[in-house]
């Protein structure tokens, strides 16, 4: 059995990245290393990202997920405001996995 961390970790955020990874690219015309170093992850995971090569829960997940709750955690990031970068990762994840966590900022 998972905990809720894990579900988080394994599916929320890649949600959250490879929603954010893509929009980074339509929208800000950034490039995978640059995506990559926003986003703290690696250059080939957000090529998955990209291409949409991840897992069914993933996938579930990112449909839930408020576009300008994405568009406000990429201006966060962007603007190296890890803080608020949290908040709106705390807020998004409360609502879309339905749990409160020790994490959560408020």
């Amino acid at each position: 059995m998972r905990t809720e961390y894990e579900n988080m970790v394994r599916e929320f955020l890649p949600a959250l990245r490879a929603s954010a990874a893509r929009k980074m690219q339509r929208e800000y015309n950034l490039n995978q290393v640059k995506i990559a170093s926003l986003l703290g992850t690696t250059q080939a995971a957000v090529s998955k990202y990209l291409s949409r090569s991840y897992s069914p829960g993933v996938k579930k997940i990112e449909k839930t997920l408020d576009d300008a709750e994405v568009s406000e955690f990429i201006k966060a990031m962007m603007a190296k405001k890890g803080y608020e970068a949290q908040r709106t990762v705390c807020k998004m994840c409360a609502r879309n996995l339905s749990f409160k966590c020790g994490l959560m900022i408020k």
